[in-house]
């Protein structure tokens, strides 16, 4: 007994000098703490979610960004025309597939290890702006926050999108301590390549040079130090995407032509400050690009240019905002609060909906925006913009800037955490060297300037949760049918409509449409379609599905009427006019199924000249 006790007393040491071993070397290295512990719970993260059903089945952005990928592997290098979504994502994830196959599974440990880096990066320049102890808390922050946790297992560009902010925050700091124009350069092609993953980042540019001329003077050598040399490494790095576009289209699009459509969305009579897409067009990815473009030629009566749609739409939203200027001002007011809401909004993927009804390390008690957004706020006013803090003031500033013309979800918000993770721990920090001096009053007076800010970060969220739910079960219907297990599928179906019916959309009918033609229950299927359409008579997808179900049933004059209620529904026909030349010509009907034919032909032809040089 005595030889067991001295056992157990001699691991006991063990352990305890290995503990302090770790404590010191955590004491010495803690940058090195930092990078493990969160790559160690991002690999944890994922792990879970590869059993997941989202994995095999990506949605929305994650499905385009794939997509997009394999394009540029099967000869789509150069596109037909300028590249409408920021480019840099999709190449890199090709690039890796090049090298070790279309399986995003090993991309998304890469992320992981991206985001672990983030967070290494976000410590180093909270240190720099606010101390030691500030940005080993900073780094903690970043490590064990929800939402970056839960976007490195995604296949979209937010992970590489925050790397690039957080290099370039750091790569800023380190140049103006520096203060030699090859600092500010490599500061530049930072910016460069972030603002190939967003755009909206070419704002936190002028920002930067704004804090640095405040820092050390805006004097005849600023511009041959600083400024030249970041512009230029700036429009180095992007060149790239410019010199493609040109080639691809013969047009000045310095890197996608997205921005006046995404400017529309957010500013029109149907604006919700979400981003609910007007005019009946769909956020299907593949026809995202094609029916503004469509629309846009519609109303000016020729081709245009890339460049000469995204005007278009852009245009039409000034004038919007020209015409309605309270209205405006209420949509920018309320995005202001949902920026500040601790909620997540969910824009592909609902992190909320993933934590409630799956096992994962998101069920633990992370830092959320709740916390960082509360004492953010009141780091906002511990910021001098000729000091050292000044920086990530400027660059919070200018990237709330960006976003608030447009709408707001999550992933929008996202890398403005950035900027704000180093300001909740330098308010950490200040609150806990105030209570160790007793200093309550002072304590107590810190985050009062922020109050308001506080305030509409803690307020409920200001829209249905039902609604969130009920959309969370509507894309698991969608991910089981693209699985194959349609009876799952079904089972979210009935989830999705109990929770919220106002949520289930049309395409999430249509899947659950499919799921029951595939169990052979083809009547309930055009059942639910006719339920659909009688719901949301303006769908395009329904109509023409439904067409396609009661063409298949031998219910041809049924399904011809139900093409032609797709084409008027869509604001940009294209395959409807192959099944109405198809149905006219089963009726017998030879003149319009020749007049449909024509426009069949004439569809694949604009698809065609599109394409050419892919």
């Amino acid at each position: 007994m005595e030889q067991r006790y001295k056992l157990c007393g001699g691991r006991l040491d063990l352990v305890l000098v290995r503990f302090s071993e770790l404590y010191a070397s955590a004491k010495k290295h803690p940058k090195k703490v930092v990078l493990l512990a969160a790559f160690a719970v991002r690999a944890v993260f994922l792990l879970q979610w590869f059993r997941l059903p989202y994995i095999d089945a990506p949605c929305a952005d994650a499905w385009a960004n794939h997509v997009w990928a394999l394009e540029i592997l099967n000869g789509g290098f150069v596109r037909h025309t300028a590249f409408y979504q920021s480019p840099l994502y999709p190449y890199l994830l090709a690039g890796y597939y090049k090298v070790f196959g279309p399986d995003p599974r090993g991309f998304l440990w890469l992320q992981a290890a991206a985001d672990a880096c983030s967070c290494a990066l976000i410590m180093s320049a909270a240190g720099r702006c606010f101390g030691r102890l500030a940005g080993l808390m900073a780094g903690l922050f970043a490590a064990f926050y929800a939402p970056f946790i839960f976007s490195q297992a995604l296949l979209t560009k937010e992970t590489f999108a925050l790397f690039g902010a957080a290099l370039f925050f750091v790569l800023c700091l380190r140049a103006d301590e520096r203060g030699t124009a090859r600092s500010w350069f490599l500061c530049g092609l930072a910016a460069g390549g972030a603002v190939l993953l967003k755009t909206n980042y070419a704002l936190l540019i002028p920002a930067a040079l704004l804090w640095a001329g405040l820092r050390r003077g805006f004097g005849a050598g600023f511009a041959p130090r600083a400024a030249v040399p970041l512009l230029l490494g700036s429009a180095l790095a992007a060149l790239p995407a410019t010199a493609h576009n040109f080639l691809a289209a013969r047009d000045f699009v310095p890197v996608n032509y997205c921005g006046g459509f995404t400017f529309f969305i957010a500013n029109n009579p149907e604006a919700a400050g979400i981003g609910n897409f007007p005019l009946g067009v769909t956020p299907a990815p593949l026809l995202e690009e094609e029916q503004p473009a469509r629309l846009a030629e519609a109303a000016v009566g020729r081709p245009l240019k890339p460049s000469e749609i995204s005007s278009f739409w852009f245009r039409r939203g000034a004038a919007f905002i020209a015409e309605h200027p309270l209205r405006w001002l209420e949509l920018t007011a309320f995005k202001f609060w949902l920026f500040w809401s601790r909620y997540e909004i969910s824009d592909d993927y609902d992190l909320s909906f993933v934590r409630e009804r799956f096992s994962t390390v998101l069920r633990l008690p992370l830092v959320s925006f709740a916390h960082i957004g509360c004492l953010g706020a009141a780091g906002l006013f511990l910021c001098r913009p000729g000091a050292l803090s000044g920086l990530p003031l400027l660059l919070f500033l200018s990237y709330l800037a960006s976003v608030l013309p447009f709408w707001m979800n999550d992933r929008y918000r996202l890398p403005a955490v950035i900027f704000l993770i180093p300001l909740a721990a330098a308010v950490l920090d200040r609150l806990a060297g105030l209570i160790r001096k007793r200093e309550w009053r002072k304590a107590a007076a810190l985050p009062l300037p922020a109050s308001p800010l506080i305030l509409l970060c803690l307020l409920p969220a200001p829209f249905d949760r039902k609604f969130d739910e009920g959309a969370g079960w509507g894309q698991l219907t969608a991910v089981y049918a693209e699985r194959g297990d349609y009876h799952k599928a079904l089972a979210a179906f009935g989830r999705a409509a109990a929770a919220s019916p106002e949520s289930v959309n049309p395409a999430v009918i249509d899947k659950a449409a499919f799921s029951l033609k595939r169990l052979g229950r083809a009547e309930e299927a055009l059942e639910l379609y006719a339920t659909g359409v009688e719901l949301y008579p303006g769908s395009a997808l329904l109509h023409n599905n439904r067409g396609v179900m009661l063409f298949e049933a031998g219910r041809i004059k049924e399904g011809v009427e139900a093409f032609e209620r797709s084409v008027k529904a869509d604001p940009a026909p294209g395959p409807q006019y192959k099944n109405l030349a198809r149905g006219y010509a089963r009726l017998g009907r030879k003149e319009k199924a020749s007049f449909y034919g024509e426009k069949a032909a004439a569809g694949a032809q604009w698809g065609i000249k599109k394409t050419a040089g892919k």
